[in-house]
């Protein structure tokens, strides 16, 4: 492969990449979840995250809340730069800017919300375009996939560790918690109806989460070999659909993480042909 189609397939891939982070932040539009529509956030509980301490003793948050104006210009400014980059993929500002404006929009964001949300997928794939250089970007785009397959394979050891897969109640435990105010304003429907059969089956109900499990811990498989890369997509879109049906918990965000085990070779050589060379 020469250092020109390798660029084309790094421009290529982060036209798809950006466009898709575009639609979670119009998702976050249509949620009245952008910075500049949020509305007196408060923090509850920024946790032990070095992170969120950091831009807490710098006062960001409080400085970027309470000047409305400047709320809404951070979301221009990274949208703005986020459609940039999706017609200019090449270059390093805007790109860089939506990379770095993007997780300080979710420190915000989680902020606001006095909570650290699980949802980070629109964070991690982006990370690998911080670098323009193809070589570079291979290597990049390959730690990201890395990073994912570590994200899910722990959050599986994590549920044999504190035991969620050894108590038989455990599911329809978290069935109840999760749908307890749900369940007061639908009271008729498939769904609904699916829902409260499980929380009396508890067997068939810890069934799910241990196939959960079981697909968290599949993608090990990720660090030794991408032949499975499509059973492992497959794994994924079965649980996070399983999380929106049962726990109402939206994957929008989460569903850039899916970009690693996407057949790019198949889409770079569909949109290769039809790209200008830089």
């Amino acid at each position: 492969m020469s250092e020109m189609i390798s660029n084309d397939i790094r421009n290529v891939r982060a036209r798809i990449i950006f466009a898709w982070l575009f639609v979670i932040y119009i998702y976050f539009f249509l949620n009245h979840s952008l910075l500049s529509q949020l509305k007196s956030p408060v923090l509850i509980y920024p946790g032990s995250d070095n992170a969120y301490w950091l831009i807490h003793l710098l006062q960001i948050p409080r400085f970027i809340f309470n000047h409305p104006a400047l709320a809404l210009s951070f979301d221009v400014i990274i949208t703005t730069s986020c459609i940039i980059t999706i017609f200019v993929p090449s270059q390093k500002v805007f790109t860089r800017i939506t990379i770095l404006g993007t997780w300080l929009f979710y420190m915000l964001y989680c902020t606001a919300a006095g909570k650290h949300y699980a949802q980070i997928g629109f964070l991690i794939p982006v990370v690998a375009f911080w670098v323009i250089n193809a070589e570079k970007f291979e290597l990049s785009w390959e730690a990201v996939r890395y990073w994912v397959c570590f994200l899910y394979a722990s959050a599986g050891m994590y549920k044999i560790y504190y035991g969620g897969v050894f108590h038989a109640d455990n599911m329809v435990n978290i069935l109840q918690q999760m749908n307890a105010d749900w369940l007061l304003f639908h009271t008729n429907g498939f769904q609904q109806h699916v829902i409260m059969w499980l929380m009396t089956h508890k067997f068939i109900a810890q069934s799910f989460f241990i196939l959960a499990v079981a697909i968290d811990l599949a993608m090990i498989v990720g660090f030794f070999t991408k032949r499975f890369d499509r059973f492992l997509l497959a794994g994924l879109l079965l649980f996070h659909t399983g999380n929106y049906f049962l726990l109402h918990i939206s994957f929008i965000e989460q569903s850039l993480i899916f970009a690693p085990f996407l057949p790019w070779h198949l889409i770079d050589n569909y949109f290769q042909s039809d790209l200008p060379h830089d």
